[in-house]
């Protein structure tokens, strides 16, 4: 095990004994404590209390640095308090407790100040911790709400954060009668938010300054469209909406203008003729690439688009291990029909599943099929990741039932271990095929600090910043998904 996975395991840890027998007396001595490892940030930290149990019953605790104050504040409780850390560097301290024989150290781990190490922070303060990630790592954007005195009505309050500067800059409020707030689902390196409007459908654009706006519909089309991803110089947005023919298409808008439709592949995912169409869900950050996904019944196939800039033709993402097949089903009644269904690479919602240049894109891929009795469906999948250069794909099957939710342009694959309420990660490098540790590991390795959990989505293109999600349990058993970063010191 790798150095940084020791340091995550001690500091998991939350008990610990240390015991002995005297020769006088032969009784156990002992101190039992709730934490033997513990960090501190390296600027204003509150006083931790550690419960200890010991025999016999008087002990005592010793500091081993001066900035470092252990102190036994009742006969179970040892409070430890620490200065600020202006030294720049990590640092590491033992207390030392001792109950007749028995001896036990605790190890004191500080940070450095926050403009000394990455800094890491959570959107759980907005609206079900849902959060938004500029492609080129410069903003985060979700949105609060407030329930007014009636009980019955909401305004909204868009959020955005500079990640630069940690600025956090609220707009509003909107009240429900205009606009009812369902979710972030795209931000740009401008700064310009999009919020997909669950009451009158499409999206709002909020920039810095507050304005708002509704992204007008495409002529010759019958819903708003969804904004979904934009490049990182926010010259182009992709997203989908519905047309008059009654298919949804991939669209793509230049400048804030809408440009174009993408063209469909021959046929949908399992090789019938389209009758719901595909949603433009994701664009590299150097615009190059778009990805959509088919959304008809279990498809949710992926398509992407190399040189649309030129009229290329659609793709479908995994084309060299998507197997269409016709299985021979029974309906209720009896009597055998065919079933169509395929096996291949898929994504759902997932808007941030490209690498920068488009070189890669992260996926499932799932085998489809039908269960014994001939009435189900039968799925299984785990994480893929696809070159666009190569059209090969990769697929990982290291950690079972998983998901590729990001790559980067050197094949580094992100994996969400399970298919539903992702709540860790592993990292895999798709040109060697090997492990490279568990999210943890790999934010310590490359970012020296120590996060609690949760799984990468996305990485800014320079690499600086990290974005993910973590699971975020309430006591009455509801579960949210916020999100993460980390991001490099502010500079005082």
């Amino acid at each position: 095990m790798r150095k940084n996975a020791k340091l995550i395991a001690a500091l998991l840890a939350c008990a610990s004994l240390a015991g002995c027998r005297t020769g006088e007396e032969g009784r156990l001595q002992y101190v039992n404590v709730s934490q033997v490892m513990c960090s501190f940030p390296g600027e204003g930290s509150e006083p931790l209390a550690i419960a200890v149990e010991a025999l016999p019953t008087e002990w005592s605790a010793e500091a081993g640095a001066s900035w470092v104050q252990a102190e036994r504040t009742d006969a179970n409780t040892l409070t430890v308090r620490v200065e600020d850390n202006d030294t720049g560097a990590e640092r590491r301290a033992d207390v030392t407790l001792r109950a007749g024989a028995a001896v036990r150290d605790i190890a004191i781990h500080q940070l450095p100040a926050d403009n000394g190490i990455a800094r890491y922070r959570t959107t759980s303060s907005f609206d079900n911790g849902t959060a938004v990630f500029s492609p080129g790592g410069r903003y985060v954007g979700g949105f609060e709400s407030t329930l007014l005195e009636d009980g019955n009505t909401f305004q909204f309050w868009p959020v955005i954060v500079d990640v630069e500067t940690d600025e956090r800059i609220v707009h509003g409020p909107v009240h429900q009668s205009l606009h009812v707030f369902h979710e972030p689902v795209a931000i740009t390196d401008q700064g310009l938010l999009f919020i997909a409007d669950g009451q009158n459908g499409g999206v709002i654009a909020c920039d810095l300054s507050g304005n708002m706006s509704v992204v007008p519909m495409p002529e010759g089309y019958k819903s708003l469209p969804e904004i979904q991803a934009s490049s990182a110089d926010g010259r182009y947005w992709v997203g989908y909406a519905k047309h008059g023919d009654g298919l949804h298409y991939a669209l793509v808008w230049e400048d804030g203008a809408f440009l174009q439709r993408l063209p469909m592949p021959e046929a949908n995912f399992v090789g019938e003729d389209f009758w719901y169409g595909i949603l433009g869900r994701g664009i590299s950050a150097d615009g190059s690439v778009v990805y959509g996904t088919t959304w008809e019944n279990w498809d949710f196939g992926m398509v992407y688009w190399s040189d649309w800039q030129h009229g290329g033709a659609a793709k479908y993402v995994g084309k060299d291990v998507h197997v269409r097949k016709t299985e021979k089903a029974l309906d209720s009644q009896g009597l055998e029909f065919d079933y169509l269904c395929a096996d291949g690479v898929i994504c759902q919602a997932n808007r941030t599943n490209i690498s920068p240049s488009g070189r890669w894109i992260a996926g499932s891929y799932r085998t489809w099929g039908l269960a014994e009795n001939r009435m189900d469906a039968e799925t299984s999948q785990v994480a893929a990741f696809y070159n666009t250069e190569t059209e090969t794909t990769v697929v990982v099957e290291d950690y079972g039932e998983s998901t590729g939710v990001y790559v980067t342009d050197d094949g580094i694959g992100f994996v969400g271990l399970g298919t539903l309420a992702i709540s860790s990660g592993r990292v895999y490098d798709c040109n060697t095929r090997t492990d490279l540790g568990t999210t943890q590991e790999w934010i310590y390795e490359h970012y020296g600090i120590i996060i609690p959990s949760g799984y990468v989505t996305a990485l800014s293109p320079d690499g600086k910043v990290a974005f993910g999600r973590y699971l975020e349990a309430s006591a009455g058993g509801h579960m949210r998904f916020p999100g993460w970063y980390v991001a490099p010191p502010v500079a005082k």
